[in-house]
């Protein structure tokens, strides 16, 4: 499990091998993990290992299966379906899932449940300290801190449907806020982030949960959704389970759509697709293993990024890449 380890202790002591420093240091796996066995072997150690590896992660499909059980539609669409799917940017807002049309521009940032709020939730944050530090947080990591109200509430801050539940207690197993609405918005535009102001009432006819890393949908006035960028947790080390189920929570009370499309990647290209195109072009194609391939050599940063052209050349430094 990458970055992790265990430490020592001396009551229950244990060898312990981070295997997965070695791809930090690009070495040989087999090596070194045979060096490993025989070391304990001649050292008279205990010949019991347990390998740990990292837990499943959630899947699309897990979500799907636990929105049906909640009582949602719930269906998986490709990347290359959904045309409205756009590259975040860094000047675009950290703002909340909801669908109505906005005040401000930068529509190009992350959709997370009540902007910011979204990450003091997951992690227990409570007070305007631990906001503001998560407020530089996300500025750090490429988009602009946010939070929202509408022309409807008084006061307007709690026009965003998430910070009222939670201000409310009534997001399951997460503590409520130790400042009010205006509170937070005045903390967070001191953090150097934004407040926004929705206009109009939730029409949203779909929720969208986002898996396709570095993209995000924009509102849209006329055909409203609530949009989840589901693959920020990953950025901000969130708790998943606990963050969906809270996004769900939040569009079942709000009286939202029980209908959701989870966007997934579209497959990449295969060597076995490859190999399809080739033959139905009229070649011979097929797939050969690594190491069948001997005069196969790493690259290096001196290395050409030279012609694919096989002939001789008048330069020595060919292992760079060729295209």
């Amino acid at each position: 499990v990458e970055g992790t380890t265990l430490a020592p202790n001396g009551d229950d002591q244990a060898f312990v091998v981070d295997a997965w420093m070695t791809g930090k240091f690009d070495l040989d796996v087999p090596k070194y993990l045979v060096a490993a066995a025989s070391t304990v072997e001649q050292l008279g150690g205990p010949l019991k290992a347990k390998l740990i590896v990292p837990s499943a992660p959630l899947t699309p499909e897990d979500v799907v299966g636990v929105l049906k059980g909640r009582g949602w539609e719930a269906e998986i669409v490709k990347q290359a379906d959904v045309s409205a799917l756009i590259p975040t940017s860094s000047d675009g807002l950290m703002k909340c899932v909801d669908g109505r049309p906005s005040d401000h521009s930068a529509m190009d940032g992350p959709k997370a449940l009540g902007g910011v709020y979204s990450i003091a939730t997951n992690r227990g944050v409570t007070d305007i300290e631990g906001l503001k530090k998560i407020c530089e947080e996300v500025k750090k990591c490429g988009s602009v801190p946010s939070c929202h109200g509408d022309e409807h509430a008084h006061p307007a801050p709690m026009g965003c449907g998430f910070f009222k539940l939670w201000s409310q207690s009534k997001l399951e197993g997460i503590p409520a806020p130790q400042f009010d609405s205006e509170e937070g918005k005045a903390a967070i535009m001191e953090a150097g982030g934004v407040y926004e102001c929705l206009a109009g009432s939730h029409e949203e006819k779909v929720v969208y949960i986002n898996f396709v890393e570095g993209t995000t949908l924009a509102p849209n006035g006329d055909d409203q959704a609530f949009v989840v960028d589901a693959w920020m947790t990953g950025k901000f080390d969130l708790d998943v389970p606990k963050y969906l189920v809270a996004a769900a929570s939040t569009v079942e009370q709000l009286g939202g759509p029980l209908k959701a499309k989870l966007i997934v990647p579209s497959a990449p290209l295969t060597p076995e697709d490859v190999v399809g195109v080739l033959k139905g072009r009229g070649w011979e194609a097929e797939i050969v293993e690594e190491s069948s391939v001997a005069p196969l050599i790493k690259t290096s940063p001196q290395g050409l990024m030279k012609c694919v052209d096989g002939r001789p050349s008048d330069h020595p430094a060919m292992d760079g890449p060729k295209a």
